[in-house]
């Protein structure tokens, strides 16, 4: 028997309708689309960005040369690879948050034994770095 008034349950394909057309609002907003001039730009400063942290990576006697390998799409910095010690995996970290437009650092970095605390050549800004000397 079927029940009407204020007690009854909705029929299912009013429900369905009903998510189906919030779901929806969200696919009429388009993204704008980048210009080729600011496609180049973001792909110029990308690669500054990479030569700026494998430079400071580099030059870190904790990390040693080659051992990480960094990728940069859109400011978000990914470090791969492997370090000796926690204090090497927030150096190289440290070093990566630095450079000037990075917005996110993505640490995919394998964490060897190794010593907890490093002397790290980045400087430790405002806030205390755990395991940084």
């Amino acid at each position: 028997m079927r029940r009407s008034g204020a007690g009854a349950r909705p029929l299912p394909w009013v429900l369905a309708a009903m998510v189906m057309t919030v779901a929806g609002c969200g696919l009429l907003k388009k993204k704008p689309v980048d210009t080729p001039a600011q496609i180049a730009a973001r792909v110029t400063e990308d690669a500054r960005i990479l030569r700026e942290v494998e430079a400071r990576l580099a030059a870190e006697p904790s990390i040693g040369a080659g051992r990480v390998r960094v990728t940069v799409e859109r400011g978000e910095v990914g470090l791969f690879g492997s370090v000796a010690g926690f204090g090497a995996l927030r150096c190289a970290e440290r070093n990566a948050e630095l450079v000037h437009g990075v917005r996110l650092v993505i640490d995919q970095l394998v964490l060897d034994p190794g010593p907890k605390d490093v002397r790290c050549l980045a400087p430790r800004g405002a806030s205390s770095v755990p395991g940084l000397r």
